[in-house]
């Protein structure tokens, strides 16, 4: 069952990307994408057997050190100009975006609880331990707690005081 929401949350806050709208979203102000010989990452960064995954990152930079995805999916944006491409990996999902044509982060949802936070925090962690690991500096839209710095936002969404859901996000206008 709670495989079940975690599928429809995930699938209300990723429709707007994944199906036609009209507008055209762009980074926010001042949120340039990374660019290769930047000092490193801003924001909230996912790290995985070394590799770094920042939103607003080139992505194939990214695709090559991760290596072939066991799923991949692709659709016409309605967020901005281009494609927009899903690839699964275990345990997360890489959700990018295409300005110029090339390939940019969007988001990073985690599928199961093999995978955390670079701070220790993983699907059916508790809210304490979210609050131990981000403070209290976030933003609660019912039960989703949300924490924004740099172009990125880092989301959890808790239910019956345990993250079923935890999603990076680039940050558009």
């Amino acid at each position: 069952m709670k495989r079940f929401s975690l599928i429809i949350i995930l699938s209300l806050l990723l429709l707007p990307l994944l199906t036609g709208c009209s507008g055209s979203a762009r980074p926010a102000v001042g949120d340039n994408p990374v660019e290769a010989g930047d000092e490193g990452p801003a924001g909230y960064v996912f790290e995985t057997e070394g590799v770094v995954i920042a939103m607003h990152a080139e992505v194939e930079p990214i695709l090559q050190k991760l290596g072939e995805a066991m799923e991949y999916f692709e659709a016409e944006s309605c967020a901005f100009q281009g494609m927009e491409r899903v690839y699964t990996y275990s345990g997360f999902e890489l959700h990018t975006y295409e300005m110029d044509g090339t390939d940019y982060m969007a988001a990073l949802i985690f599928l199961d609880d093999s995978v955390s936070t670079k701070e220790g925090v993983y699907l059916f962690s508790s809210l304490e331990d979210v609050l131990a690991a981000y403070g209290d500096g976030y933003t609660r839209t019912n039960d989703m707690y949300s924490y924004e710095r740099d172009g990125s936002k880092l989301s959890f969404l808790v239910e019956n005081d345990e993250v079923t859901m935890i999603e990076y996000m680039a940050v558009t206008e």
